[in-house]
């Protein structure tokens, strides 16, 4: 019976080392598994960081771009101001040198002795008149679309300004 319990206590020996065996290779798989987890989480955390920071320089380039962009629309909005009162003056202007030019005529005619040179003096002095009145006009209609024309093209200008400024910094 000696045999027989010293080979039943080598069977529970084997098995107990079997089973050590096996846990301690299960407590190794955990710590590959957790290690692996670990590694895992810090590269998701990386990139996390680094979609965020991507995240904030593109809305920081776009809150910069939104700021350029309207002060570049408030400047447009002066400039137009600015020429609209330039044309109203001008216009006014023109409205005096027009009235002067037919007070001028008037005069001349009635300074004129014989009446066939007054007749002549003044048809000549109103086409003169006239003439001097549609070319003031002309002068300040072309004054006003060159002074928009530019205002214009200090708007794109700075549009484009801002847009390249954007997109350097999303680059």
């Amino acid at each position: 019976m000696n045999d027989r319990a010293n080979s039943i206590a080598m069977g529970l020996l084997l098995v107990l080392s079997f089973a050590a065996g096996w846990a301690v290779n299960g407590w190794r798989a955990d710590a590959r598994i957790a290690s692996a987890e670990s590694a895992q989480a810090k590269q998701d955390a990386t990139k996390a960081q680094q979609s965020q920071a991507a995240t904030e320089t593109k809305a920081t380039a776009t809150l910069e771009h939104g700021a350029a962009q309207q002060e570049n629309t408030h400047d447009y909005t002066q400039e137009m101001a600015r020429l609209e009162a330039g044309r109203a003056a001008d216009a006014a202007r023109i409205a005096g040198l027009q009235h002067d030019i037919r007070g001028a005529a008037t005069r001349n005619a009635q300074l004129a002795g014989d009446a066939a040179a007054c007749r002549d003096l003044a048809d000549q002095h109103q086409r003169l008149a006239a003439i001097a009145a549609e070319g003031a006009s002309l002068v300040g209609d072309l004054g006003v679309l060159v002074e928009k024309r530019d205002a214009q093209v200090n708007l794109l200008r700075g549009q484009i300004s801002a847009d390249r400024t954007l997109l350097e910094q999303t680059n």
